[in-house]
């Protein structure tokens, strides 16, 4: 919003300078981004008038001019032809610097001396009419006075950086408003009383508003006997400084009063308009119009258009069209001054991409009080500048239910709210300064908000005006006090933390998928009607189809994601995800669900990416299963058993069920290869889902460091051909409890099945391990131990290898 300090000044005295008043709105909350002189440094440049014209003696499209500056008289050779003796212009005197710079000094113009130079608009530094075109001044301009000081190049234009809140400063009156509040100076407003002829305006035209709730007021004024032409010359200077184009006086003048009181008007051609009816209703489907910029726009039932009797003729609040536009031609015109409503205004301005300055008004609310006043005003102005004959009366369609808000506000809160002792005179002061309405009782203060501030709705918009009108720099600076509360992380999200940060280290990716899914993605992993994850929640407005209901299982997720990734020629990945499923009490649901914390993990591909330095294996079973175990580790949880079971959708000799002090935390297993073509997953894939809560209660997340063991170990391997059917997990056992403390590790290293093993047998290659904290182990304690160790495993039926 730009603010001419000069303008300001008719309707209030700020009684102070521009630079002082902008830090003062700034300090209150109206941020001015800037101040700025209006015109350009001109020196030499004064007042002239156009005393004789005669031709060139050489040149057919020059002239010479005399023109009289005070008691001088300059004989000056011009190229423009828009002037008449008695005309006054604006005459560069030799020794003159004009904008560029250009400096004007004497000279011969085809054997004519030419003593200056008459000066266009463009000249000047202005941008008004053609560059051909001398600029034509006002008839009481006083000879000999420079032309910067009579357009006021002096100005100072304040440009207001608004909030969204304060779309009220967007008229010079409100700005006015403001002003007065800031310094408790009177508000002049300009007169709005037009003449009126004795024809009604009912006589003229018709109005009809066939959507209330998004015109809730709409009124015209019919003015006919009208000439259009250029403004006069102060009405385009305080167009241009408010940095609007000057078109026609008409335009002109609405364009005026939408800066003055911040409503924006549109001017019709009435004899353009059909059947001479207004009617305000939405578009109909495939209706169109060319709207002023030339450019054919298609409508539907979103649209609200002004439309004549039989075609919209201007998009509603936005932009007039080019049928009904002011031209030379036009000889009466119907002034529109309307409310709209808001959010409709701003989807078409989106939609057709026509942000205007009336569009930035009416999508923040205009004031409807406002409506009637502004429509006076042009018309009154409309009478002075143009001419013509108002006519009596003003057509008023008012669905309008808006009324002054009313608030009640405590002193003894707002003083509490700011930290700070406000007297309550000094309270009801300030808002008296702000135009208030206010009540008083023992307590309360009832504040009436005028409807130029629709701003104010709360007791807190009320503390919020008193602490900036009061001033925020007379707020006393204070250091926050309070509690202070202990913060720590629960045992179960650290234990996240250390899980995320563990798969990560060995080379997982997390990944966060919907806790929505599709209930067919649970038919796909061929789970039967009874299995509990098939009992999934229904959510009751889904946005689709893939987001039915809640889901009991993580694996689907990832396996979507995989699906994805490898569709774009991701082939190696490792995911793991952490988050809640829901399992329902009973269905329909009656209670709230049970939430369960899950971790899945996911891999497929091989790892590490293939590179020069290090071979790549297979992200298979033994795999997922060595990060599973790792993970186990560091939780320095023991005493777990993997038993051989697969799921509906894993492999059924690649899968197992994981057991931790009997209890099921989850299961490990590589997708069976014919849900893995339901899925449509081109390469194997290793799936883990285990019970976070059960995991928390078995772990022990403080790190656990042990000394460096201070005497040596003995290692010795043992080979060992064994049935089929007894685990390798059977035989660590076996082994430990039978080398009891001094045998501290037990590492399988190698497998064989071949010719050389009986059929239904393998071999199995161990590493052990014998260690004494105390003192240091003799081969005879070792020999004896290990001896245990072979009769044990030999009572299972194992023999050695030989």
């Amino acid at each position: 919003m730009q603010v001419s300090y000069q303008w300001l000044k008719e309707y209030i005295d700020p009684g102070m300078s521009a630079e002082e008043l902008a830090e003062k709105m700034t300090l209150s909350g109206i941020e001015v981004g800037t101040v700025e002189k209006f015109g350009p440094e001109l020196s030499g440049v004064v007042v002239g008038q156009v005393l004789k014209l005669e031709p060139h003696p050489g040149r057919d499209n020059l002239t010479l001019v005399e023109a009289g500056v005070g008691k001088k008289v300059f004989s000056i050779v011009c190229g423009a032809r828009n002037m008449k003796v008695g005309d006054k212009v604006a005459v560069a005197t030799p020794g003159s610097k004009l904008p560029g710079p250009r400096l004007i000094e004497e000279a011969i113009l085809y054997g004519v001396k030419s003593s200056g130079m008459l000066c266009s608009a463009q000249e000047i530094g202005l941008e008004l009419g053609a560059e051909d075109e001398i600029l034509i001044l006002e008839n009481d301009a006083p000879l000999g006075e420079p032309v910067d000081r009579l357009l006021g190049f002096d100005d100072e234009i304040l440009y207001l950086e608004l909030t969204p809140n304060r779309s009220d400063c967007l008229g010079m009156i409100n700005v006015a408003y403001e002003v007065a509040a800031l310094t408790g100076n009177e508000v002049k407003l300009p007169p709005a009383n037009p003449p009126e002829v004795t024809k009604s305006v009912e006589d003229a035209a018709k109005i009809r508003v066939d959507d209330q709730l998004l015109c809730p007021r709409y009124t015209a004024r019919v003015i006919e006997n009208i000439k259009i032409k250029r403004s006069p010359l102060w009405l385009q200077m305080k167009l241009l400084k408010a940095g609007i184009r000057p078109i026609s006086n008409i335009v002109d003048i609405t364009n005026y009063i939408m800066w003055e009181f911040g409503q924006p008007l549109h001017a019709f051609d009435l004899q353009h308009i059909n059947e001479r009816e207004i009617i305000v209703r939405r578009a109909g489907d495939d209706e169109e119009l060319i709207t002023l910029d030339g450019v054919k726009r298609k409508l539907d039932s979103d649209v609200l258009v002004i439309a004549d009797g039989s075609v919209p003729v201007g998009l509603a609040g936005v932009m007039g069209g080019e049928d009904t536009e002011i031209t030379d031609k036009t000889t009466e015109v119907l002034v529109e001054a309307a409310a709209f409503d808001p959010t409709n205004i701003r989807r078409t301005a989106r939609r057709f991409t026509l942000p205007s300055e009336a569009s930035q008004r009416f999508e923040r609310g205009v004031d409807h009080e406002t409506v009637m006043i502004a429509q006076n005003r042009a018309a009154l102005l409309i009478s002075q500048i143009v001419g013509g004959d108002v006519l009596k009366g003003v057509i008023d369609v008012n669905y309008s239910k808006a009324i002054p808000k009313k608030v009640n506000v405590s002193p003894k809160r707002i003083n509490k709210v700011l930290g700070m002792e406000i007297a309550r005179d000094e309270i009801i002061n300030i808002l008296n300064r702000l135009r208030f309405q206010i009540r008083e009782n023992e307590e309360l203060i009832e504040v009436i908000v005028p409807l130029r501030r629709p701003d104010i709705t709360l007791e807190e918009d009320i503390i919020e005006e008193v602490a900036r009108l009061y001033g925020y720099d007379k707020i006393p600076i204070s250091l926050p006090s309070g509690e202070l509360i202990e913060n720590r992380e629960s045992e179960k999200e650290r234990l996240k933390s250390q899980l995320k940060n563990i798969l990560t280290a060995c080379g997982f990716y997390e990944c966060i998928s919907y806790s929505f899914i599709n209930p067919v993605n649970l038919v796909r992993l061929r789970l039967s009607d009874k299995d509990k994850r098939m009992q999934t929640i229904p959510v009751q407005n889904p946005f689709s189809e893939e987001q039915a209901s809640m889901r009991t299982t993580i694996i689907p997720g990832l396996l979507k994601a995989i699906q994805h990734n490898i569709n774009h020629r991701e082939l190696n990945q490792l995911l793991f995800e952490i988050g809640s499923v829901y399992e329902a009490k009973e269905l329909p649901l009656k209670d709230l669900p049970f939430e369960r914390v899950k971790i899945c993990m996911a891999a497929t591909g091989v790892v590490p990416e293939p590179n020069w330095i290090a071979p790549s294996r297979e992200a298979d079973f033994f795999m997922v299963k060595g990060v599973l175990e790792k993970v186990l580790n560091r939780l320095q949880i023991d005493n777990v058993e993997y038993k051989a079971e697969s799921e509906p959708f894993t492999h059924p000799t690649r899968s197992a069920k994981i057991i931790i002090d009997g209890k099921l935390l989850g299961f490990i297993g590589q997708i069976h290869p014919e849900v893995a073509g339901i899925w449509d997953l081109t390469q194997p894939v290793t799936v883990c889902e285990i019970d976070f809560d059960l995991l928390a209660e078995k772990a022990n997340i403080v790190p656990r460091v042990e000394p460096v063991p201070r005497y040596p170990a003995v290692i010795r391997d043992l080979a060992l051909v064994v049935p089929r059917d007894i685990t390798a997990l059977k035989l660590e056992t076996v082994m430990k409890e039978a080398g009891g403390v001094i045998l501290t590790k037990v590492k399988l290293f190698d497998l064989y099945e071949g010719k050389q093993i009986p059929e239904g047998k393998r071999s199995l290659a161990y590493s052990l391990t014998f260690r004494r904290e105390e003192t240091t182990l003799t081969d005879a304690e070792v020999n004896d131990r290990l001896e245990d160790i072979k009769n044990a495993l030999f009572s299972l039926g194992a023999v050695l290898r030989a």
